[in-house]
């Protein structure tokens, strides 16, 4: 049985035992006070029958127990009626109130005294708890109770596995992934909190699964980035050191290894930064960024970009659109869009920029974005197919934007267009 089923167990069960054990100590409480009573006046209605049939001079009722005394001493009766077999409590009127409890040879008696002038009588009864009829009932309040308890037991067992055994099995499942395992066996999808959580299980599995694969697919690029570089680098500078690069090429030679060290050092700068960032730790200077200037001055610095495929920028400005926002972080962002633009784009495209005083868009003309790729385009290793990059940059942009404030988006219509907004 698991530790779960058993706090379930002990969590119902524990309240019926209370409830059950309270409920049947009132009830024969009650029921025991209610039958004291109706005995005492019983006792009284005899009593008076008694005393009437002594002043008559007829016989007492031979089914009453009673004990009648004058000036102390115990006198026998006339009886009369249908007789049974009589008690003879040893019994002293002096010690008895009019209504007294008395134990008499190991039995408990409920007993009623009327005093008649020098006349004494005394019935007496056993006390509830002794009579068999209230016993059988006080036998019966229990067995309901026991049954009752009994088949909370076995509902509450029965749910409890129900409510248990999908969560062993997410348990096992977490296990799974934790070890690196996504063939998982998940339990029914049901229509309550477990489901829900059988169904938040399923998708970060789903995620992990995938993040993994892009994962695995970025260290490989990586991996693939850093080796070609590092190995022209090696091999040009053997060539240095072995004196076969001519003299009128020692130049381009060093120009092509400082190339290659450059490619790495942006490589691992994008991985200091997104590293910087999702730790909190890159300080941003806020200030009033005119947008409309650092998209003009953005776009004049990467026009030889542009001419490589013939792609053309069109600008769709106001005149003065301002953002209290990091220019740097800014134009980071800005450059990354619109490198992510100028890829998609085909030979001779269009990239549209359009700024308003709340919103910017950058649009392009490529094939757009398939729907499986929007749903995390903005996570670390996600790159189109036409990148040449490492995933990082629009990772990088989200933190960016979600460090400054700024609300972000993209849109896939015949190309994608990225979009920023802000208050």
């Amino acid at each position: 049985m698991s530790r779960l089923m058993k706090k379930l167990l002990w969590t119902a069960i524990l309240p019926l035992v209370v409830m059950a054990l309270l409920t049947f100590g009132l009830t024969s409480l009650l029921i025991g006070r209610f039958a004291e009573t109706e005995s005492y006046d019983q006792l009284a209605r005899e009593a008076d029958i008694v005393y009437e049939a002594l002043v008559d001079g007829r016989g007492i009722p031979g089914q009453l127990d009673v004990l009648v005394f004058q000036d102390g001493e115990a006198v026998n009766p006339e009886r009369g009626g249908r007789m049974r077999r009589q008690m003879t409590p040893m019994l002293d009127p002096d010690g008895l109130s009019e209504r007294d409890e008395v134990s008499v040879n190991g039995m408990r008696l409920l007993t009623f005294l009327r005093e008649e002038g020098d006349v004494q009588i005394v019935t007496y009864a056993p006390v509830p708890l002794s009579n068999p009829q209230f016993r059988q009932i006080y036998v019966i309040l229990g067995s309901g109770f026991l049954l009752a308890l009994l088949v909370a037991v076995g509902v509450t067992y029965w749910m409890g596995r129900r409510l248990t055994s999908p969560l062993i099995e997410l348990k096992q499942a977490t296990a799974s992934i934790m070890s690196g395992r996504h063939d998982l066996t998940l339990p029914p999808v049901t229509d309550d909190e477990i489901g829900d959580l059988t169904e938040a299980v399923r998708q970060m599995n789903t995620s992990l699964e995938e993040k993994e694969r892009l994962q695995n697919t970025f260290i490989s690029g990586i991996t693939h980035d850093v080796r070609t570089p590092l190995a022209i680098v090696r091999n040009e500078a053997e060539m240095l050191e072995l004196g076969v690069v001519k003299q009128e090429d020692v130049a381009e030679t060093g120009r092509s290894m400082t190339e290659e060290v450059d490619r790495i050092d942006r490589l691992v700068t994008q991985m200091l930064e997104y590293s910087k960032l999702s730790a909190g730790k890159l300080a941003l200077t806020i200030e009033t960024v005119h947008m409309n200037e650092l998209i003009e001055a953005t776009v004049t610095r990467m026009e030889e970009w542009f001419r490589h495929k013939q792609v053309t920028v069109t600008l769709e400005l106001v005149e003065d659109a301002v953002v209290q926002a990091d220019r740097l972080a800014m134009e980071r962002i800005l450059s990354n869009f619109l490198q992510n633009a100028y890829h998609a784009s085909p030979i001779g495209g269009m990239i549209t920029i359009r700024l308003t005083e709340r919103r910017l868009e950058i649009e392009d003309q490529g094939p757009g974005i398939t729907a499986s790729m929007l749903v995390n385009i903005w996570d670390m290793y996600v790159k189109g197919d036409r990148s040449n990059g490492h995933g990082l940059g629009l990772a990088i942009n989200k933190l960016l934007l979600e460090a400054q404030g700024l609300s972000y988006g993209i849109e896939s219509r015949e190309g994608a267009l990225f979009w920023i907004e802000w208050d």
